[in-house]
């Protein structure tokens, strides 16, 4: 016959096998959104350095050339 303390330490792993399945999912889910915001911000960035260049472009155009 199993102890009742065995039975107890027994659901307490499994209890805590089952809560650690959790926890990577959740860093997981936190390092994509993570991921995400920095993508976004390195695109943003890219389109605003793109847009600058073109400018810088465009007043090169219409500034006399040096002598």
């Amino acid at each position: 016959m199993i102890g009742r303390g065995r039975v107890l330490r027994g659901f307490a792993l499994l209890a805590a096998v089952c809560a650690c399945g959790r926890v990577p999912e959740q860093a997981l889910r936190d390092e994509q959104a993570r991921s995400r915001h920095y993508r976004d911000a390195y695109e943003t960035t890219a389109a605003e350095l793109a847009a600058a260049k073109a400018r810088l472009a465009e007043m090169e155009k219409s500034c006399p050339a040096p002598r």
